[in-house]
Formats: C-alpha cells, structure tokens, sequence
C-alpha cells in the first residue's frame, strides 16, 4: 500500500485537481491522508464532499504549519511507502505504478522521484525539469539545489522511521529541501527520468508569495551542508556559495557583483576548488562526481550572470586545471536543462 499524504491550506482553488489525479492512479492499492491546516477558505467543504473510502482527512485545530501537517500524516500513514503531494500539484495517472514497480525490483533504494512539468496557475505544463537520476548524483546536485520536486517522491516509510527522518516544524518554509539534504546521506533516492508530476506555479504559492523567506530557510540549509563536509563557513565563503548555487544574498553583493565582476569571478573560481580539495579530504561525496557537479554549478553561474562566451571559456579553462578534470561530459547537459514546452 501507499499512503499519500498532502498537506492544506486555503487550497480550494486548485485541492479538487489534486485529489482527482491521485483518485485517477491506475495503481488502485492508496489510501489518501489529508490534512487540513485550519483553512479559513472552501477547501474543508471541498474535501467533506469526497465519497471515496480510501480518504482519511484530518483538522488541525490551528494553524500549524505544513511541517508539522505532514509529519502527523506520516504518523498515521499505513502504507509500505508514502508519496507526497502539495495540494496545488498534480499527478500522471500512471506515477504510482511506475514508482512502486521501480522500488519493488530495487530493494537498496529508499526512495524515487519523477522529472516534472512545470505549470501555469491554470496547470498548462509551461516547462520541463530534469534532475539527476542516480543516487551518488542526486546526494552531489543536493549539496547545491533542491534536486527533488516535492510531489514527485514516493519513499519508504520504514526508512523515514528508522532514521528519524522528519520535517522540520522550525523551517516555515524550504522544509522539503532541508528534509532531502539530510535524507539523501541515509540511503540511495532515485528518480525516474519520466514526467509524471505537474508542479504547479501560482500566485499563492509559498517560493512564490515568500520569496525572501525561502531564501532565508534555504540558506541555513547550505550553511548545515557546508558544517557537514566541514567548514565553518566565513561571510566571504558563504557569499560565495550562494552565489554559486544562484541565490542573491543582499543588495550589497549585487552591486559588488556590477562593480568589481573580476574579483568576484576570481572568488567564486577559488571557492570551487576550494569545495572540491575539502572533498577529497572528507570524501563526501564521489570525487569525480562531485568535481563534474562544480564544474556544471560555475557553468550555470556564468550563465545566469551573463557572463559572455569569451569569460565562460576562460573560466572554465582555469577550473579545468585547477580541478585535474581533463575531458568534462558536456554531452550530458541537455539531460540536465531545464527546457520550455
């Protein structure tokens, strides 16, 4: 059996998609946990004019968080594996089956995810996302992004028990990242390389509505992930690494970054090999792996900045030399991009 678990809040605009796409799965063996985070809005009425047995909804009697929501979801989940699903996305009908058969033919992997759609408020897939698929690959993406869409996965709840592997009711947001970014060192995540989640953008949303404060959670999170390959991180390191991994830290460093680029650059090129000596020392991660996802975050970096071709090339060339990697699989990129529909 499968539990899925979702977790509500003033979610009428879009909770009768979602439970119609888990209700729609052609693996029929689910039971549905829902619980309702005291929404103030329809999304109650909506979920009491659900027949199907196999739901189970449960009401906070205050607003408690979604942490808090899905761990008590978890807690009363029967289910051999639980699947997540955030109230505003949505699910091919086929997901379950494909995910359930993959962990039952793999039994070291404690979990998988799917490649997604990204979607417009109205659920129309606007772009696709690709993530690593292997799990030495998934932990190395994970040191440097959320590399799992949160209502792809479907994981072992013995695995989530046994390593008293939990949300996180301190983080009010970026509590799926920061649940991954201590999961993925406990056991081996997958993901399958097909689209069966639809990963709703909308107004509401939380990184869309709390921009700021997901940027702020998601912050602590790469801070405990640097203390865990072992640095205590200066304010110089840490600027650094969030702006390798595509976040804006302050106004002041963007307007470092217009004024004085060549010393950033030559920053962050020192903060890459810097990442990658401290690994071959900790061994973290898989060395050649891990060097391979430094060279993809530079890349990425160079791009979102606008770097330029020339500057690209002359950055990577240093990074290169620096790092011992002498041929680099750049054909592997397209399966790493993201890609308009």
């Amino acid at each position: 059996m499968v539990s899925v678990i979702m977790a509500a809040y003033n979610a009428g605009a879009y909770i009768e998609k979602a439970l119609e796409g888990v209700f729609a799965q052609s693996y029929a063996d689910f039971q549905l946990i829902v619980v309702d985070d005291a929404s103030t809005d329809n999304t109650g009425e909506l979920l009491d004019k659900q027949d199907d047995p196999r739901l189970l909804v449960l009401r906070n009697d205050t607003r408690s968080g979604a942490a808090f929501s899905r761990n008590r979801a978890i807690q009363k989940a029967r289910g051999k594996y639980v699947a997540v699903l955030d109230a505003d996305d949505f699910w091919h009908p086929d997901k379950l089956a494909a995910q359930v058969c993959f962990l039952e033919a793999h039994k070291r992997a404690v979990a998988v995810g799917t490649y997604a759609y990204e979607t417009d408020e109205e659920g129309k897939p606007l772009k696709k996302l690709l993530f690593p698929t292997d799990p030495e690959r998934v932990k190395c993406s994970t040191f440097f992004r959320c590399s799992i869409v949160h209502s792809s996965i479907v994981i072992k709840r013995s695995f989530l028990v046994d390593k008293d592997l939990w949300y996180n009711p301190d983080f009010k947001n970026a509590h799926d990242f920061e649940l991954w970014s201590r999961a993925v060192f406990c056991g081996a995540f997958h993901q399958l390389p097909e689209y069966l989640t639809y990963y709703r953008r909308s107004p509401g949303q939380i990184s869309t509505a709390s921009g700021s404060t997901q940027d702020a959670y998601a912050k602590e999170v790469y801070k405990v992930l640097l203390q865990r390959m072992g640095f205590s991180p200066t304010v110089t390191e840490l600027q650094s690494h969030l702006q390798l991994v595509g976040m804006e830290t302050s106004e002041e460093n963007a307007a470092l970054l217009s004024e004085k680029p060549a010393s950033i650059r030559k920053e962050i090129l020192r903060w890459c090999v810097a990442l990658h000596e401290k690994n071959k020392t900790v061994q973290l991660f898989d060395n050649r792996l891990f060097a391979e996802e430094i060279v993809l975050r530079l890349l990425k970096y160079c791009n979102d900045t606008s770097l330029g071709l020339f500057r690209t090339v002359g950055l990577l060339l240093r990074l290169h030399a620096r790092l011992g990697i002498g041929v680099f699989p750049y054909f592997r990129l397209p399966a790493r991009r993201s890609k308009r529909v």
